[in-house]
């Protein structure tokens, strides 16, 4: 059965395992429902509070950063070496970090936070590590100025690190309804990944144009590319998450998207409105810029699609923990 959790502004009562409310936080002082996943339930009525909200804390870190490093590796691929040692130095290291931070804080199944270590399936975990170790040496070759190994190092530690995210997709939902859940998680976790990458790996290059001017506008203009098709998929994924989860999912599920109608969507919205809508209106006046290889002004614009993107994978990753929804 999934939960229904109460939101309250100031007000604290205890747990009430029979109806599985949970007070929390509003802003006008009024409650709207948002209904949990059966493992978040759990969670809620063993743990205290303060400890869900760490669980959910460690789940964001992981997705976000897990998110971002695997998209960096892979975004990378599509600016050349021309950009200059320091560029791939500083983003490889930019990754590596990411990933061990989100090794740090997971990976663990989404849906069962209240799951045992053992229970953690291994392969996301090793395949990371793994895509971290690969990350390494591919920074090492960056220092040592290697030319040579640099991209099949760089191809190999983001193959590996998709790979892993793919895999946590499907552990993750691998007992959720409906069947395809576990398969839409996993893909919504790779369109994120070059989601948040490639918004966030072109701003730093559009900063390098500052330091290599003569620097090609290709390199952009392809993660440009890559922003707006990463959007648009996005997008219809979203839209085909939703209906499969409402022409499939049990009357429990169909009851979580109906209160996204009312106080219950709000993040849902926000999800909506600064994870896809801004971004896709900001990624094309970056395209209209880079066409007249104004780098600056696309740098600028770039400045906003990562504050939204970020916004909008924070909530994605919030909605998917209470709910089991990858919106």
């Amino acid at each position: 059965m999934r939960c229904q959790f109460t939101v309250i502004r100031y007000l604290t009562l205890p747990i009430d395992p029979s109806v599985c409310r949970l007070p929390f936080f509003d802003f006008q002082r009024r409650a709207f429902p948002i209904y949990l996943t059966p493992s978040v339930t759990e969670s809620l009525n063993r743990k205290s509070p303060l400890r869900f909200c760490d669980s959910m804390y460690s789940t964001l870190v992981y997705l976000v950063f897990s998110q971002l490093a695997v998209g960096g590796l892979l975004s990378m691929l599509a600016v050349p070496l021309e950009a200059g040692k320091r560029f791939f130095r500083f983003c490889a290291l930019a990754c590596l970090v990411f990933l061990l931070l989100a090794l740090w804080a997971g990976p663990f199944p989404l849906l069962t936070p209240t799951a045992d270590a053992s229970r953690v399936p291994p392969l996301p975990r090793l395949l990371l590590a793994v895509s971290a170790l690969i990350g390494f040496g591919y920074l090492l070759a960056v220092v040592a100025e290697r030319k040579k190994p640099q991209k099949p190092l760089l191809a190999a530690a983001g193959v590996v690190g998709a790979a892993g995210l793919v895999t946590d997709g499907f552990f993750s939902c691998e007992a959720c309804s409906p069947v395809a859940a576990g398969a839409l998680t996993a893909a919504s976790y790779l369109i994120s990944a070059l989601f948040l990458g490639s918004v966030i790996f072109a701003m730093i290059l559009g900063h390098w144009y500052l330091v290599v001017p003569a620097l090609h506008i290709r390199p952009l203009r392809i993660l440009t590319q890559l922003m707006l098709g990463a959007t648009l998929a996005k997008v219809m994924l979203t839209a085909l998450t939703l209906w499969v989860f409402w022409a499939y999912g049990d009357t429990q599920l169909r009851e979580t998207l109906q209160s996204f109608r009312g106080l219950g969507g709000l993040f849902l919205w926000v999800r909506l409105l600064f994870g896809l809508l801004g971004p896709l209106i900001v990624g094309f006046m970056v395209w209209q810029t880079v066409k007249i290889h104004s780098t600056q002004s696309a740098t600028g614009l770039l400045y906003v699609a990562t504050i939204f993107v970020l916004i909008g994978e924070c909530v994605s990753g919030y909605i998917l923990y209470t709910t089991g929804i990858p919106v």
